[in-house]
């Protein structure tokens, strides 16, 4: 790398995309400070794998940040580039790893007590994207279900009690066929609405159903399943339990060695689709519990596709996870000795909500309808324009009539 930052041969060892957005941001780069040099490379160089969503939001801030006039650019700079960096840290590889460096600048931030100015400084920085390139608002309204309480014969407590206030409690739902009802509509949603994000090419990323089982394919939703990722999800607790029994990795080690793994480490390079096996890799190796609990898979694989695919469908179905046991035993990757129903029901129900409440996150919130469905029985919470808040209905309805009250 040159003094005067990064030329066209830092960029060689990035994959063919990334190489290729480098190559074009490469004058906006020589401008930033290193700091922010590194943050805009660590999302650079992952390009390839990105969602269209992900990849449109970056373009278009690369766009606004090479526009700016020289002057307004420091200005907008200045935080970062007063963040004081050790010798070591400014010489260290940072373009060909820019994941590793900012791992080595929180540890400096923290032990120079610069976080908070950078904090500061990001969340700045942040506030003028949002501003200057708002999301632009979904080519359907946003549809999310949530399907929780697989296995569980009666709920031992009231369920959706922070899903109510927001909608109509329903409480004589039929309940048959629900499931094969919610995800048919799911698959007719992506089949007749193409999302308009990139140039239309994104369709296969903009309706989703994640199982905490082993789901069944359906074509035209993008799926990610926690029982289908058995072996990914092994071979990974077995890496993080040998290197815990060699006792020559501390945690921040431990963490490190996790966060480089590549899919085929754990079975998934051989995909067909790299941009959704990264994903999966993710959502295992920087999810706290997704290698050993159903329902956190499924929680944190929904916010993690929210906040990155920003879909306009997404059905999430909760199944048991297995009960606690010693944190030894569930690292081993050992089968469950056994389930826990009632309290993955807890779990499940929270999910829920922490769903609903990622979803208005995203541009179009103000028109989006949500369902929250006890499996296999008659109780619902829907959320929608129109529904009327913190209400009950007793009255008789099918799957088919609970989705038409939402559109």
């Amino acid at each position: 790398m040159s003094a005067s930052g990064p030329t066209p041969n830092d960029f060689a060892p990035y994959p063919p995309e990334a190489r290729r957005l480098a190559l074009a941001s490469q004058p906006l780069l020589q401008q930033l400070p290193l700091v922010f040099a590194a943050i805009l490379l660590r999302e650079i160089i992952a390009y390839d794998w990105k969602f269209p969503a992900e990849r449109l939001q970056l373009e278009s801030q690369l766009r606004l940040l090479t526009a700016l006039p020289t002057t307004e650019l420091k200005a907008r700079m200045q935080g970062f580039a007063a963040i004081a960096l050790s010798p070591e840290l400014q010489q260290s590889n940072w373009i060909a790893n820019p994941s590793g460096f900012m791992e080595k600048l929180t540890a400096t931030l923290w032990s120079s007590g610069q976080m908070e100015s950078f904090h500061s400084s990001a969340d700045q920085y942040a506030a003028w994207i949002a501003q200057a390139s708002p999301t632009a608002r979904p080519s359907i309204r946003r549809l999310g279900i949530a399907v929780i309480g697989y296995g569980v014969q009666q709920a031992s407590e009231p369920l959706f009690r922070k899903l109510r206030p927001h909608g109509v409690y329903l409480t004589n739902i039929k309940p048959e066929g629900g499931l094969e009802i919610l995800l048919a509509a799911a698959g007719k949603r992506s089949s007749i609405h193409a999302s308009t994000l990139d140039e239309g090419k994104s369709s296969r990323y903009a309706h989703w159903y994640i199982d905490g089982g082993a789901s069944t394919p359906i074509a035209e939703l993008t799926q990610l399943s926690y029982g289908n990722l058995q072996q990914p999800r092994s071979l990974l607790l077995s890496r993080i339990q040998r290197a815990i029994d060699s006792g020559s990795m501390g945690p921040e080690a431990l963490r490190s060695m996790i966060a480089q793994m590549q899919p085929e480490e754990v079975g998934l390079g051989g995909s067909a689709n790299p941009v959704l096996s990264r994903f999966e890799m993710s959502l295992l190796t920087e999810g706290s519990g997704t290698q050993i609990f159903a329902t956190t898979f499924v929680q944190w694989a929904a916010r993690e596709c929210l906040r990155r695919a920003q879909p306009e469908t997404i059905v999430t179905r909760y199944t048991p996870r297995q009960e606690m046991q010693p944190m030894n035993v569930m690292l081993s990757g050992a089968k469950a000795s056994a389930l826990d129903p009632h309290g993955s029901l807890v779990d499940a129900d929270m999910g829920a909500y922490y769903t609903w409440i990622n979803m208005n996150r995203l541009s179009g919130a103000d028109e989006m309808s949500f369902l929250a469905w006890f499996e296999g029985h008659s109780q619902a919470v829907a959320i929608g324009p129109g529904i009327p808040q913190g209400t009950t209905s007793g009255a008789p309805m099918d799957m088919h009539q609970v989705l038409a009250l939402m559109t």
